[in-house]
């Protein structure tokens, strides 16, 4: 009976313990991928906030002086998409309602061409009359495009409410990370033991590699292109810079933005703007990550462009806009770990070969 009762109690122990566990889980599901973010955001962006320390700043101060710059940074973009977008639906609608929209007659100086002069006029004429037939045909749908578009606002709306919550978490992130931050080393501890510093170097370098180099380059793109719709006063600027961000973070899928803008842009007859967005995204935009990716991008951990890319999509599919950051980084973060743990084993591997001979 004495031997029977330890053993119950550890039972139950671990019973009660279990059903702590799943019982926070569900108060803190729907938070669950908020604190995920503001741990990735708090976890790359730490050094800064010691340098704020270094200035003889209180904690708070220093939390404040971090979540304030963030704040404007990350939710900028999603209140002027979400402002914008109730405007940019009456505006669409009035666009396609207008049956003005006819294909330019070919420039002069295309028809003076020698040789080809009279071919590529030709060319240009039958590309009016495939617009032409396109703009019928888009007519036709347009009430359906609007009507997803204010659906994808709502959408939005949500997520930027997320994203706020996220923010008010890393405030405390900040403000209490050093705590929190032995807490998590000395678990990492007990079940690392003497990996715990390369675990959390791996870790450090995957997050850095893909929040600064993947996606802090796209967003530098899409501020960028936003830009350049501005300066040729292209309708949707903001909308427009939104959709790009997703788009930049896949090579030369930012073809599918300024493409049809351009071509927009002919058909509206200014020939000349299009031409401006072709070369701003072709020989500016578009080179952009040719070097400032290398440049942010860390140069101690070597991830595969498909794991990434899968992370992203991943991730948007299964947590929203949150997941463009949480799914990369789980996956570039596994891998890594992953991948350090195979090498470690090959060399202890071989030094045992090596002791054997």
């Amino acid at each position: 009976m004495t031997m029977l009762t330890p053993r119950f109690e550890k039972t139950a122990s671990a019973a009660a313990l279990l059903l702590l566990i799943l019982a926070c889980y569900q108060v803190l599901r729907p938070f669950l991928f908020d604190i995920l973010w503001a741990a990735i955001l708090c976890f790359v962006t730490w050094p800064i906030y010691l340098t704020l320390r270094s200035w003889k700043l209180s904690s708070t101060q220093a939390s404040v002086g971090m979540v304030l710059p963030i704040s404007v940074f990350l939710l900028t973009p999603f209140v002027a998409a979400a402002w914008a977008v109730p405007e940019d639906v009456n505006r669409m609608l009035q666009w396609f309602a207008d049956s003005a929209h006819t294909w330019p007659a070919a420039p002069e100086w295309l028809k003076n061409l020698p040789i080809v002069g009279d071919r590529v006029a030709s060319s240009w004429q039958s590309i009016g009359e495939d617009s032409g037939r396109l703009m019928d045909f888009a007519r036709k749908y347009v009430l359906t495009v609007s009507q997803w578009m204010l659906k994808q606002g709502l959408g939005l709306a949500g997520e930027m409410m997320h994203m706020g919550l996220s923010i008010l978490i890393l405030f405390f992130l900040y403000r209490d990370g050093e705590q929190i931050a032995k807490h998590i080393i000395i678990a990492i501890q007990q079940l690392a033991g003497a990996q715990t510093e390369r675990i959390l170097h791996v870790i450090r370098s995957s997050l850095r590699a893909v929040v600064y180099g993947m996606l802090g380059t796209a967003l530098v793109q899409a501020m960028v292109s936003i830009v350049g719709f501005l300066l040729v006063d292209v309708p949707y600027a903001f909308a427009l810079g939104f959709i790009a961000f997703f788009l930049m973070i896949i090579p030369a899928a930012g073809t599918l933005i300024w493409l049809p803008i351009s071509a927009w842009l002919l058909i509206e007859g200014e020939i000349g703007k299009a031409i401006f967005i072709s070369i701003w995204f072709l020989l500016f935009v578009g080179t952009i990550d040719n070097w400032l990716r290398p440049i942010l991008i860390s140069r101690e951990v070597q991830l595969p462009f498909v794991l990434i890319m899968f992370g992203i999509l991943g991730g948007l599919l299964a947590f929203g806009f949150i997941g463009i950051f949480i799914g990369p980084t789980l996956l570039a973060t596994s891998y890594a770990l992953l991948l350090d743990w195979l090498i470690r084993k090959e060399k202890e591997a071989l030094e045992s070969s090596a002791d054997i001979r």
